[in-house]
């Protein structure tokens, strides 16, 4: 029902602090979505929350007891002035900014078929799906003694110095996509945003000087501060490809949280290094612990694991050469200007290594394009997908392995390249369901089916 959510071992680190503490009062900033107000709202502290955006405050001041007035905006009474009848006692208004965080994705865009037929399915399912809703917040058990929409710098200076700080600021910094996440949203609902200043640099450095000025304090980063390097009390990181959070607190718990990867070997054999290939391609859907285990073989090192949707071994003759894994596209507005969509997101790609075949890389490509994928996904997400994005960093401006196959979209070149040293960003996409996986193995044997020899595979 909430839009995102901290890691749920960091809630659990966070109400295990929180029970230790001596006070009345405990004042989260930069609430969000309330996650941490629902952590500990059964410990029976006074809660105070804070922020500055429309979602957040009409959450807040209805937890509160109060209702920060918005009202509809009428440019897009052709459009969504149907939503007028959703506007009314404060559930109703809460349930609609709630649902607004789905339907928002489609302002701007009602004049393509995809975003307009988006756009009439919520009006059509909207009596709906917002009872449901307007259900749930009022079966909602935390409730604040106050909330805060205001800059969480200055709202700091006014908690008093004997109670609980608790934040959790967002990591955007000056990039501003915190504020770009809900523009349409404030687009569709106008209402006086509280003035404020985005918190990054020195002015985050000073912030958390601020809170621990208080009794009691924790609160969390994806960086560690050697400032406040005493006070490092716990980290947690859930998965291999998500962000750290650095738990600072001037409690004495320690606690720390890493991911822990279960693997599975595929009984399959795997194609050697002077193995001819043979004559039927096939794919064969793996579980999560075997293609973490494949993964773990072939993949490069370097770049960080995801957890994927499906994962695949792509296999001739029942032989392994490769595999890909596919994750459900978590957005629609980056490329739809680029490329047909809905999509999907192709995460991992790699062939096996050491084959004799320099191409064996753009094997596994031509079957993740295959129709048999494109209707396996098309059943994952239960509509049409039209399209697969990827993602590739490099020193190159272009990708060798994925030119031909897949368009360049978009190039981003890093002033200051990644940890692994890459230069640069690519996105490409490609239309799915050209060739069938048999059909694109016949292509790529007379493209690159010749191409052996020893070398890198590509």
């Amino acid at each position: 029902m909430f839009v995102g959510s901290i890691p749920a071992d960091m809630q659990k680190i966070l109400k295990e602090l929180v029970s230790k503490w001596d006070c009345e009062d405990i004042y989260i900033g930069t609430s969000g979505n309330f996650t941490i107000e629902r952590s500990i709202g059964d410990l029976g502290f006074g809660l105070h929350s804070n922020d500055v955006t429309l979602y957040s405050s009409v959450i807040g001041s209805y937890l509160a007891g109060d209702m920060i007035p918005f009202e509809f905006n009428e440019e897009f009474n052709e459009s969504y002035g149907w939503l007028k009848n959703y506007i009314n006692d404060p559930a109703d208004r809460v349930a609609t900014i709630l649902l607004g965080t789905r339907l928002m994705e489609t302002v701007g865009k009602e004049h393509k078929p995809y975003y307009a037929r988006m756009a009439q399915a919520y009006k059509d399912q909207w009596p709906v799906i917002h009872a449901k809703t307007k259900e749930k917040v009022e079966k909602l058990q935390v409730r604040l003694k106050s909330y805060s929409a205001s800059d969480v710098f200055t709202w700091v200076d006014d908690i008093p110095e004997d109670q609980g700080v608790i934040c959790y600021p967002p990591f955007f910094g000056e990039t501003a996509d915190y504020e770009k996440y809900f523009a349409h949203l404030e687009e569709l609902f106008l209402w006086k945003p509280p003035e404020y200043e985005f918190i990054y640099g020195d002015r985050l450095i000073e912030f958390f000087r601020k809170i621990t000025s208080k009794k009691n304090w924790v609160f969390g980063t994806k960086e560690k501060l050697e400032e406040f390097e005493p006070y490092l009390k716990g980290m947690t990181k859930t998965t291999n490809r998500g962000v750290p959070i650095y738990v600072y607190t001037n409690g004495n718990t320690r606690r720390l949280v890493m991911p822990k990867q279960k693997t599975e070997p595929i009984m399959n054999p795997h194609i050697k290094p002077d193995q001819d290939l043979g004559e039927k391609l096939t794919i064969a859907p793996l579980t999560a612990s075997q293609f973490f285990h494949i993964r773990s073989q072939y993949m490069n090192h370097n770049i960080k694991p995801g957890s994927p949707s499906l994962a695949f071994a792509v296999l001739v003759d029942g032989i392994i050469i490769g595999s890909f894994a596919l994750m459900k596209a978590q957005t629609l507005t980056s490329f739809d200007t680029y490329i047909q969509t809905p999509n999907v997101y192709l995460l991992s790609d790699f062939p096996v290594a050491n084959s004799k075949y320099k191409k064996l890389a753009k094997l596994v490509l031509y079957a993740a394009l295959s129709k048999e994928v494109k209707l396996i996904c098309e059943r994952l997400e239960r509509k049409r997908i039209y399209s697969l994005l990827t993602t590739a960093f490099t020193n190159r401006p272009v990708s060798m392995k994925y030119r031909g196959l897949f368009e360049l979209l978009t190039r981003k070149e890093n002033n200051k390249p990644n940890s692994s040293g890459e230069k640069f960003q690519l996105n490409y996409g490609a239309l799915m369901g050209n060739w069938s996986l048999q059909e694109g193995y016949e292509i790529w044997k007379k493209k690159h089916g010749k191409d052996v020899g020893e070398g890198k595979n590509e």
